[in-house]
């Protein structure tokens, strides 16, 4: 067995490697460290840039392009001019905001702007850099629990670079958890879910049609990946994002709970009321958001969505929850 184990190691090394030369290293855009709303205990959270979807409401649009991009916050501009005297292409305005049609992407004004108005949004890592960064926090799991997070962006579109990372923090006794949207390659993620203790992973709406209006793509690949996934044995949480006047109706909240009740390694469906914590980052990426003026749904619509859930799910040995305030809200 154990010398089973070594040969499918060394032949995922090989394959690693030869994706390692045609694809390069990951993009990140991120690690946050001490969260707690991630997974079990005290998470290291690193979020890949790249993501299939266009969700509307998404609170990190700088996750969304695989490339680097440059996020401008005007309200720390100091107004030294130096970007607009390093820029080749002319496409800093006289009150040092960028036109992004002109841009090419030189990224010389974010490397003089020392207030950092201006500043870069991704940074490859090498394997070995992002492994060195997650076991910074080894101490802290050792005393809290916990471990790392893989969230994004999408982290299955990264699938051969998120398999050898999730290996590496086993072979370290770290827990890893994925968090995703269920959009990605099976040849490519399912080499990773071997070393996957948990996964968080979205369904925006169970209507196919309706998800593609919302997000840019139907759901149809991501319900087959989701039972896939099931299959392979790793434990799941699904989660909903609910926006008010999109996916907020009792007939998808259950038509998604039917779906997951007979997924075996489903024993719980979190539903996230929406926020637009995210929508000053459009501004700063120079992009319009789409749904500017919408209101988070309120308690009772959360707990009568809850509720409706829970009538599916709780025959099925599942449970439906949402958390207000740090606190999680079982409505039976």
């Amino acid at each position: 067995m154990g010398q089973k184990r070594d040969d499918d190691e060394q032949m995922f090394w090989h394959k690693f490697c030869f994706y390692k030369k045609a694809k390069g290293d990951a993009m990140i855009f991120n690690i946050q460290r001490c969260s707690i709303h991630d997974g079990e205990g005290l998470r290291t959270l690193v979020f890949f840039k790249g993501c299939p979807l266009r969700c509307a409401w998404c609170a990190n649009p700088e996750s969304q392009s695989y490339e680097r991009e440059i996020m401008e916050s005007p309200i720390r501009c100091v107004g030294c001019g130096a970007c607009r005297q390093v820029c080749p292409s002319g496409a800093v305005t006289e009150k040092y905001i960028i036109d992004r049609e002109k841009c090419g992407r030189c990224f010389r004004c974010t490397d003089v702007c020392y207030a950092e108005a201006k500043r870069v949004a991704g940074r490859e890592y090498t394997l070995e850099e992002l492994i060195e960064e997650i076991e910074k926090d080894r101490p802290f799991y050792r005393l809290y629990g916990g471990g790392v997070t893989f969230s994004g962006g999408e982290p299955l579109t990264h699938g051969k670079y998120l398999a050898a990372a999730a290996m590496l923090c086993r072979q370290k006794g770290i827990n890893v958890t994925v968090e995703s949207c269920g959009y990605g390659d099976r040849d490519d993620f399912k080499e990773a879910l071997p070393y996957i203790d948990a996964m968080f992973i979205d369904i925006k709406h169970i209507d196919s049609d309706r998800h593609r209006e919302m997000t840019g793509v139907g759901n149809e690949e991501i319900l087959k990946n989701i039972s896939y996934i099931c299959a392979e044995g790793v434990p799941v949480t699904i989660r909903t994002p609910v926006v008010p006047g999109y996916n907020d109706s009792r007939r998808n909240i259950e038509g998604i709970a039917r779906y997951i009740s007979g997924l075996k390694t489903v024993r719980e469906y979190e539903l996230l009321p929406y926020h637009n914590f995210g929508e000053s980052k459009y501004v700063s990426l120079g992009k319009k958001y789409a749904l500017t003026g919408t209101n988070p749904p309120e308690e009772e619509d959360m707990n009568r969505l809850v509720k409706s859930a829970n009538e599916i799910l709780n025959d099925h040995g599942k449970t439906a929850f949402w958390t207000k305030n740090n606190n999680r809200e079982v409505i039976i």
